[in-house]
């Protein structure tokens, strides 16, 4: 009959006899295991993505928002002094104003990156500065891109009235708006989602119109027939900050003859005589170059350069008599014997004229001008001039009152009614005569060489690759022809806003000088644009005299006045009287004429939307005073600087009259690339989604890495340049969140295991533990100078490297032994929670900017007794300051040297022997050590915290004369003449069955350490077995 036996050991652990006889050793371990303070805590090794988008986005980001501006409102609101309440809101409010995406189509991977870099700057500036911050985020709303959306959705789009356009387009940028905010939403912005600006919104049209007003009053709106970029696909005058650049487009150049009349050949010949005679019946001709063969037609005069160097050739095979300038003459490339027959500077061109055997029968005369933009890099030194096609060739129109000349019309056709009669079988489409030929084609080109030809008037052509313009929607090449257009003249505010630069920060600071150059080059800005879908510009048309327009203050203020009353829409209804539009000293005039077609530039738009910042401060905060500068940043793609940065600053220096800009900080990034380095389209096929990165793309071999791993992937790069994408990049970034989450949750485990959660006083700790918060500090004052600089991805870098190197490798693996094995109530146990409450309360506060999901979820894990003993309860991870020991290590500084200097030193050298002792030892608390001090050192040692820094089963201390080659490897102590000798040696102990290390007198039998920890009776249970 078997006995069947249970033995009580410590904490009520039943031990059956049984069992310990058929394997004591192996069981004793095992049956411990309930005796140690082993981590335990719900934080989930993998984030839920469904509970981060439904519980901790909100958590961490929308109520954080709110609750601190309702805070920041209210305590203004308690100061009556206006001047204490600006100087107030001066100090405490940061603001980051948001460049209004636009509100067409899905997100892509450079919204996210444009709105995580803004975030991170705002959360920092909650944490670590204190402050209340105002972000409120904008959609850009108007403009061709959508007005084409909504045509195409009717058959009959061209037969849709304004009024009908405008309406699908609002219904369309009304969706978008709320697709693209509930994707924002998921990026864990900390904004108020609920309170955007719009443009299309009538309290923001009425402030952009009233700035239109102001820049009016001040003489800066004006109306001309003047050259501008002209997209033939979107039929609409274009802005520089819309085009963009090809530089491999090929144009088809001419070298075209224009001959002189026959006065002006004589006046030639007196003033630079020939060194052969030549006869009288000989024609001599200007050669001219030119890259738009199709502008010919509008040729007004050619210009010279006064300074330059010309000369008259004879070229004996053609028998022709050629004007080139001297330096160009090699580059023409006439492959043929020449003479040069005369030299002369371009001064002896003056007043002589030439005839165009193109256009009016050949007998009209067109005079050679001086022009400053002639130069000797390219053509012929001769520069044909159409002042209807070009900036330069318009300014030389204006000064020698030529004819600005443009007869295209705006499907970049030419327009067979402002052609001379004997132009327009030439010039008709040879598919439809009743229309002219369009410009940009091929054919087009080729049928006006061959005229050219069939004229006499080509010398020869080629082709020619350089930059040229694109309308940047339709991706089509644009022309510059001359329309009636609204310009804001730039030459008077030029100065007041390059002097607005000098009081601006940039990061990087290359962005000074492009925004700089982009200011210094314009002169002036097209405002209008001939689309449905827009800011009207109030002005009124002469019904019979279309060049006639009306337009004064008071009538844009009137017109405003009834926008806001009736609203916008109401200007683009059809109306038969419109008398309502007119002030009371205009109604009798008011038959006679109609409302105005033309709609802002979208960039006047957004431009306008510091009138946001100024309405909060004058609205809500009740200032009687703006800031000079509304914004302390703006944050935008590198783009920006020719787009809405320069409006912005113009349309703010220019209303106010003052050289502030309306932002203190210019901070630029640049864009998203693909893992090649190729940027990124849907007809490469090689785009990344946010939702491709947040939910994983097997197609592209993309991992889940969530919300944090989107903001991760953005906050490490280098975001002032371009940014790859790719497998690679984020598979390493799971990683790290994956490295992330585990040491919070060996903190969260090991907090939860503490009977006594109360932070102990700093000078309570071991010296371990403070040098653990000096490098805490350390990381914090780094990670403050980074963030301020907006280093993200070195605070990140710092982060990584101090938790592999100081608390995985160091302090996680030394304080285990005690965490695990240690009585629950024992200082060095308290000593041990208290750092690692640090530790995780420093974590927080340096992921909080970046990754807020995760800091979230952490603080939701933290046991409560440590947030209720630490005065957090209640505080949202995301408001918390940055943690400062610094005052409270000063008095344990030389503490944490000597620590440093000795205790370090000494496990380097220990970590050196331990690889001796392979493969038979495996772990250091198979080893006792040995260290020799020499008495006249006075070096203190611990016994009891190296043995824990060592991680072995027992240290000794010993005190000699003198050190010799039997104590060990010596350790100079630096900054001293101190030595210390290290040796190591395998214990001649047993393990011990319950924290294995081999410091226990016999076999099976508990260490001091643990037998004072379990139950005495468990110490001579194994000797009776």
């Amino acid at each position: 009959m078997s006995l069947l036996v249970s033995i009580q050991l410590c904490r009520g652990v039943l031990v059956p006899l049984g069992a310990l006889r058929l394997g004591a050793r192996r069981y004793a371990s095992h049956s411990f295991q309930g005796s140690l303070n082993l981590p335990k805590t719900t934080f989930p090794t993998r984030p839920n993505l469904e509970k981060v988008l439904a519980e901790l986005v909100p958590q961490a980001s929308q109520e954080v928002y709110k609750a601190q501006l309702q805070e920041f409102v209210e305590q203004i609101s308690r100061i009556e002094d206006p001047s204490e309440r600006f100087k107030f809101a001066a100090e405490r409010l940061f603001v980051l104003h948001d460049g209004p995406p636009y509100a067409n189509g899905d997100l892509h991977l450079g919204h996210a990156l444009n709105k995580v870099l803004k975030d991170i700057i705002v959360r920092y500036q909650l944490l670590a500065q204190g402050r209340h911050v105002y972000f409120k985020p904008g959609w850009d709303c108007h403009g061709l891109p959508i007005e084409l959306k909504a045509i195409k959705q009717n058959d009959k789009g061209k037969r849709m009235s304004p009024v009908q356009i405008r309406s699908i387009a609002r219904r369309h940028a009304e969706k978008t708006v709320l697709i693209q905010r509930d994707q924002f939403t998921q990026f864990g912005i900390c904004t108020d989602w609920e309170d955007p600006y719009i443009t299309m919104n009538a309290q923001f049209e009425i402030n952009q119109l009233k700035v239109f007003s102001q820049l009016f009053h001040l003489g800066l709106i004006k109306r001309q027939n003047k050259p501008v970029y002209w997209g033939t696909e979107t039929r609409t005058a274009l802005a520089e900050s819309e085009l963009e650049y090809k530089e491999d487009h090929v144009s088809q150049t001419v070298y075209v003859k224009f001959p002189l009349t026959a006065d002006s050949q004589q006046r030639l010949l007196v003033l630079a005589p020939l060194k052969t005679p030549i006869t009288p019946n000989t024609r001599i001709q200007c050669l001219i170059w030119t890259s738009t063969p199709w502008t010919l037609f509008s040729n007004q005069a050619i210009c010279y350069n006064d300074g330059m160097e010309y000369v008259l050739v004879h070229l004996s095979q053609r028998d022709e008599y050629l004007i080139i300038s001297r330096d160009l003459l090699d580059q023409v490339g006439i492959a043929q014997d020449y003479e040069i027959l005369s030299e002369f500077t371009g001064a002896c061109l003056s007043n002589l004229k030439y005839t165009n055997p193109m256009c009016l029968g050949g007998t009209t005369e067109f005079p050679l001008l001086p022009g400053g933009h002639v130069t000797n890099v390219t053509g012929t030194g001769l520069v044909h001039t159409a002042p209807g096609h070009g900036n330069e060739d318009y300014m030389v129109g204006i000064q020698n009152n030529l004819q600005i000349y443009s007869p295209i019309d705006h499907e970049g056709n030419y327009d067979l009614n402002e052609v001379s009669p004997e132009l327009r079988p030439i010039l008709q489409d040879p598919n439809d005569p009743q229309k002219g030929r369009n410009v940009l084609l091929s054919s087009t080109t080729t049928h006006i060489i061959e005229f050219l030809e069939g004229q006499g008037m080509l010398f020869q052509q080629k082709s020619y690759t350089h930059s040229y313009p694109y309308d940047w929607r339709s991706k089509k090449p644009v022309i510059i022809r001359s329309t009636p257009q609204w310009f804001t003249n730039l030459t008077d505010i030029k100065q007041l806003a390059l002097s607005s630069l000098h009081n601006v920060e940039y990061t990087p600071l290359r962005g000074h000088n492009r925004l700089e150059a982009f200011i210094k080059t314009r002169n002036e800005w097209c405002i209008s644009r001939q689309r449905s879908w827009g800011v009207p510009i109030p002005f009124f048309q002469h019904k019979t005299v279309p060049d006639k327009v009306l337009m004064d203050s008071n009538l844009i203020d009137h017109v405003i006045s009834v926008i806001e009353r009736d609203g916008i829409d109401s200007w683009f209804e059809s109306e038969e009287d419109i008398s309502k539009w007119f002030p009371d000293e205009y109604k009798s005039v008011a038959h006679e004429y109609v409302k105005g077609k033309d709609t802002m530039d979208v960039w006047f738009d957004s431009g306008s939307s510091w009138t946001v910042l100024r309405d909060f401060y004058r609205d809500v905060l009740k200032l009687d005073k703006c800031p000079e500068q509304l914004a302390n940043v703006y944050l935008e793609g590198s783009d920006q600087h020719r787009g809405w940065f320069q409006s912005s600053l113009l349309t703010r220096v220019a209303s106010s009259g003052t050289p502030f800009a309306p932002f203190h900080h210019l901070i630029t990034h640049g864009f998203i690339l693909d893992s090649k380095g190729i940027k990124m389209s849907k007809s490469i096929g090689n785009v990344i989604s946010p939702k491709d990165v947040i939910r994983g793309n097997t197609k592209v071999e993309l991992p889940a890495v969530g919300v944090d791993g989107l903001r991760y992937f953005v906050a490490q790069s280098d975001f002032t340049n371009d940014i790859t994408c790719g497998s690679t990049v984020m598979h390493r970034i799971n990683d790290s969140l994956k490295k992330l989450r585990l040491t919070f949750k060996f903190l969260l485990g090991n907090l939860n295991t503490s009977q006594r959660p109360i932070l102990l006083p700093i000078e309570q700790l071991r010296p371990v533990d403070k040098y653990i918060l000096f490098t805490l500090q350390d990381l914090v004052s780094n990670a403050k100078q980074n963030y301020e600089t907006f280093n993200f991805g070195k605070v990140l870098g710092a982060l990584q490297f101090h938790l592999n190197n100081e608390l995985s490798s160091l302090y996680f693996d030394i304080c285990k032994d005690s965490l695990y094995c240690d009585p629950e109530a024992s200082l060095k146990r308290r000593q041990i929670h208290t750092t690692l409450f640090h530790i995780l309360n420093t974590y927080r506060a340096l992921l909080a900017p970046i990754l807020p999901m995760l800091v979230q979820e952490v603080w939701n894990n933290v046991p409560c007794d440590w947030l209720d003993h630490s005065n957090m309860a209640g505080i949202s991870p995301m408001r918390l300051l940055l943690p400062d020991f610094s005052r409270a290590l000063e008095e344990s500084r030389e503490e944490c040297n000597r620590f440093r200097s000795i205790d370090m030193q000494i496990l380097a050298v220990f970590k050196e022997q331990f690889k001796d002792f392979a493969p038979d030892i495996t772990k250091p608390g198979q080893l006792s050590v040995d260290v020799y001090i020499r008495k006249r050192d006075n070096i203190q040692i611990n016994a009891q915290e190296l043995e824990d820094l060592l991680q072995v089963a027992a240290v000794s201390i010993h005190a000699v004369e003198d050190l010799g080659a039997e104590h060990g490897n010596a350790v100079h102590i630096p900054g001293s003449d101190s030595v210390v000798a290290v040796q190591a040696h395998k214990s001649t102990l047993h393990q011990c069955p319950r924290c294995w290390k081999y410091n226990a007198t016999a076999q099976q039998k508990l260490c001091h350490r643990c037998t004072d920890t379990c139950n005495p009776v468990s110490t001579d249970v194994y000797n009776r077995v």
